[in-house]
């Protein structure tokens, strides 16, 4: 009776091994399937394009102020 028992019991927990396998391979063979890897390319270059673009702007807010501090010192006109 506890051989039959434990029997069943291995059986069940490899069934259950077996299966959450199955679905991590197929939930991994789908992420790095062609279409989702150039998808994710394409959002993490828009990403860094966005954050570069938000750095060209506050670098020329910063230029753009500083060239004012410099011709109110020197007493120029402002453009």
């Amino acid at each position: 009776m506890r051989r039959l028992f434990w029997g069943v019991v291995g059986i069940g927990i490899g069934a259950v091994v077996g299966v959450s396998i199955v679905r991590w391979a197929g939930k991994t063979k789908q992420r790095y399937s062609p279409p989702n890897l150039a998808r994710e390319a394409g959002g993490v270059a828009s990403d860094f394009a966005s954050r570069v673009r938000d750095a060209l702007d506050a670098g020329r807010e910063e230029m753009t102020r500083a060239e004012m501090e410099i011709r109110a010192e020197l007493g120029l006109p402002v453009q």
